[in-house]
């Protein structure tokens, strides 16, 4: 017994410190909860073998072990060199998870074989086939990073589903006879050797249980076949690369839904005016923050660290305009932005991929469309938000650009790419206050606590006043260099910096969001009624679904696919605090009573 305990132990703390070394930014609460999860997959990847007393160094376990070490080491371990230098906040647990299980699962599966006796040969010859399947994802994963010294990323994924069979052929026509026939070889001569070790196993491998024990593994292979291929909840799923190519698969999916859709959606949208009467070609910037509460910003709440100090000092300039009643329509990034983007909101019967969209409308309405952002460029979540930005003119996320620290000034650089003689249109896209907060900002950028210290509070104060100064840097360059004419800021959602996310409704504390918007005075003397209009409506309520309505107003337009009563720029809003609903209509904002 002692052998089986010192197996598990050395698979649990191996697989734990592994999965440490190999990851970025996941925080002590993930790492606590890491420790807890790893041991009961250690355990159940021994102990069927622990109950029909196989030794482990037998044929029949060794190549199960290969094959869940092979997914415990290959993309946590190729994204953390792909990556680590670039990126803060990584981490795969999921494949650690599915290498440990699948180890008790195969292994598992053999033993019934084997204590049953019927068919064996044929029987575990199937199940070293699987075992072989399952191996040659990681193997090719190996083989992707040595040819382009790279892990599989979106780009790559893409390129192999796009990848059509005669490509496929030529890429191996490409290759001389011998090296095609190596490549033939190798895998092959795996599989065989695979076959060949699980055969042999059935001459050596006495097994003789308790009808306990015997109930005890198939209880398990029950439970692990369930917890590791469920649809769409499975752990196999959620492995690293599997979590890719189903992101990139929907990607494409929900493309061409949208692609279908815009082609009409466009043809039916009016806008008037079609050109901004400005004196001279401007800008007017959406920026979208990321986590954001205004309960932890001194702008907006009353703090014992002055967090937003540049944001403050603008509440005495007359061109800024502050909505301290403003709220997520739903504490998920994506189901808020795709709202918030576009006229589908909680109020209304609309899609999404039949909405149009706040880049139609800056299209329409004359001007040159940027989207910049600093989020994912692409996530099974996150499809509605990059559909949206890639009908831009310009679109980019800095993740693509491996040689960019990943913090929110990466996003500076891109503006001097606009084109200050055109009108344009700019989304930012921060990444803002997302959770690891210590991520979020520079070390030396450091005000409350101590540099690279983990502290959820203050990481969550340092990373405001980091966004802070971010946008104090955006509007003054923009200012500057592209004439700005208004800036509306709102945050996706907020967060409870020192408590974990909930999947559901987690308080009113996750949906209290700031929103300022800026106008220049040119912008103030030429629409003064919406100028006038917003600044008597800063304190009445607002959610940020009704935010496509609000920019629509912004631009001053009139347009067949713009409802003014959701727009908080206009004499027609209609919503009141009891009208207000967030959580995606399950809660109303009235019930709100903390202020």
């Amino acid at each position: 017994m002692i052998n089986y305990i010192t197996a598990v132990l050395a698979l649990y703390f191996t697989s734990y410190f592994y999965y440490l070394y190999i990851s970025r930014g996941i925080g002590h609460k993930a790492e606590f909860l890491q420790l807890r999860r790893f041991l009961p997959c250690a355990i159940l990847a021994i102990l069927p073998s622990a109950l029909a007393q196989i030794q482990l160094t037998n044929n029949l376990l060794i190549t199960s072990l290969i094959v869940g070490l092979a997914w415990i080491i290959t993309y946590p371990l190729l994204y953390w060199l792909t990556y680590h230098k670039n990126s803060t906040d990584f981490g795969f647990h999921f494949d650690t998870v599915f290498g440990l299980y699948i180890i008790g699962w195969l292994s598992a599966l053999k033993i019934l074989v084997i204590y049953f006796n019927v068919f064996p040969t044929v029987l575990l010859t199937f199940l070293a086939t699987i075992e072989f399947l399952i191996l040659l994802l990681p193997v090719a994963q190996w083989i992707f990073y040595l040819l382009y010294k790279s892990c599989i990323d979106e780009n790559s994924m893409m390129m192999l589903q796009e990848t059509h069979y005669n490509e496929i052929i030529e890429f191996f026509k490409s290759f001389s006879i011998p090296v095609n026939l190596l490549l033939f070889i190798l895998p092959t001569s795996l599989y065989g050797i695979m076959v060949y070790l699980n055969i042999t196993a059935l001459s050596n491998v006495p097994i003789d249980m308790n009808i306990y024990y015997l109930a005890a593994i198939i209880a398990i292979t029950i439970f692990l076949t369930i917890y590791l291929w469920k649809k769409g909840k499975g752990v196999f799923v959620r492995t690293g690369i599997v979590e890719l190519y189903l992101d990139v698969k929907e990607y494409f999916e929900t493309t061409k839904l949208y692609v279908q859709n815009m082609n009409k959606r466009l043809k039916d949208l009016e806008v008037t005016p079609t050109h901004p009467n400005f004196s001279k070609p401007s800008t007017i910037l959406l920026i979208i923050g990321e986590s954001e509460s205004r309960d932890y910003m001194s702008a907006f709440s009353e703090c014992e660290y002055d967090t937003t100090p540049w944001l403050k000092a603008k509440k005495e300039d007359s061109n800024f305009l502050f909505f301290p009643n403003s709220y997520s329509c739903i504490a998920h990034t994506v189901s808020c932005l795709e709202r918030a983007l576009t006229e589908f909101n909680q109020y209304n019967d609309k899609k999404f991929y039949s909405s149009c969209s706040i880049i139609d409308i800056a299209h329409k309405a004359g001007y040159t469309t940027h989207w910049y952002s600093n989020q994912g460029h692409l996530g099974c979540a996150d499809t509605p938000v990059t559909l949206v930005a890639n009908t831009s003119g310009v679109a980019k996320w800095t993740k693509q650009n491996l040689n960019q620290v990943q913090y929110d000034e990466a996003l500076l650089d891109y503006l001097d790419e606009i084109d200050s003689q055109k009108n344009n249109f700019v989304v930012i896209h921060l990444k803002g206050n997302h959770f690891n907060f210590i991520n979020r900002y520079p070390p030396e950028f450091t005000k409350w606590g101590k540099p690279g210290k983990y502290d959820l509070i203050l990481n969550y104060l340092n990373s405001i006043a980091y966004t802070d100064s971010i946008l104090e840097k955006i509007h003054n360059y923009a200012s500057k260099n592209l004439n700005l004419q208004a800036l509306l800021y709102f945050s996706d959602h907020g967060t409870l910096p020192d408590k974990r996310r909930s999947p559901n409704f987690d308080g009113f504390g996750t949906v209290r969001i700031p929103m300022f918007a800026y106008f220049s005075d040119e912008y103030i003397q030429k629409n003064n009624e919406i100028y006038q209009t917003l600044s008597e409506n800063q304190h009445r309520y607002f959610t940020n679904d009704l935010a496509y309505d609000l920019m629509c107003s912004i631009f001053n337009i009139k347009s067949n696919h713009f409802d003014e009563t959701n727009s908080l720029a206009s004499p027609k809003y209609k919503f009141t605090r009891e009208m207000l609903t967030t959580d995606l209509g399950k809660m109303y904002i009235k019930n709100d009573t903390t202020k």
